[in-house]
């Protein structure tokens, strides 16, 4: 469905594999940073997200800066975006933001090497009912999932405006710079998190509940 609609016949994309090796490290290195984020936002908030139309952005801008010889075509963006996801939401598939911090607090210890088999054997569970699942809900069901339409409207969005593609990410860039400083802040400075507003305001029955 997504070759039919980017035209996967044409020179420019029988030119690059889309499995390239560029792609598949790319999509390693951006799903690295989205599975720490989900760590770490799915332990306060208690969920996650895949990140797909964030690896899409990223990697395409990547792509963009480094402006390579052969140019990053939308199916290797597709790629890319497949393998980050996938990386990111072994962090809520394995457990790691729910089940396990759980038992931890109960007084239960895994080591390294037992989370690394658990994870590996939930990854192998999902590649093997991949196939079925997707013939099912994709090639005779059809259903469009918001999350993957998303994705791919960002794909082509970002490559049909080279401008507007280096301007989303530069937003995205200012946008973690700012929350990267506001953490470091609020680490340093824990009263930032709770400031006394309504202790100011004279209301302490409600400062006294925490607010």
């Amino acid at each position: 469905h997504w070759s039919r609609r980017v035209g996967r016949m044409t020179p420019e994309y029988e030119a690059v594999d889309p499995l390239s090796p560029r792609a598949v490290i790319a999509g390693m290195l951006v799903g690295f940073v989205v599975s720490a984020m989900n760590v770490s936002f799915g332990l306060k908030a208690g969920w996650g997200q895949g990140g797909s139309v964030l690896a899409a952005a990223v990697s395409i801008g990547l792509f963009s800066a480094m402006k390579p010889k052969i140019p990053f075509t939308q199916l290797e963006a597709n790629v890319c975006q497949t393998v980050a996801s996938a990386a990111g939401s072994m962090t809520m598939a394995a457990g790691l933001i729910g089940p396990i911090p759980a038992l931890h607090l109960l007084g239960m210890r895994y080591s390294v090497w037992t989370m690394m088999t658990w994870g590996a054997s939930v990854a192998f569970l999902g590649v093997f009912f991949a196939v079925p699942l997707r013939r099912h809900f994709l090639l005779e069901s059809q259903l469009r999932f918001p999350s993957g339409t998303a994705t791919a409207e960002t794909i082509r969005s970002m490559f049909a405006d080279a401008r507007r593609a280096k301007s989303q990410v530069g937003t995205l860039i200012r946008a973690a710079a700012f929350a990267a400083g506001t953490v470091v802040l609020t680490w340093c400075f824990p009263r930032v998190l709770r400031p006394p507003v309504f202790a100011t305001l004279g209301l302490a029955s409600a400062a006294r509940w925490g607010w």
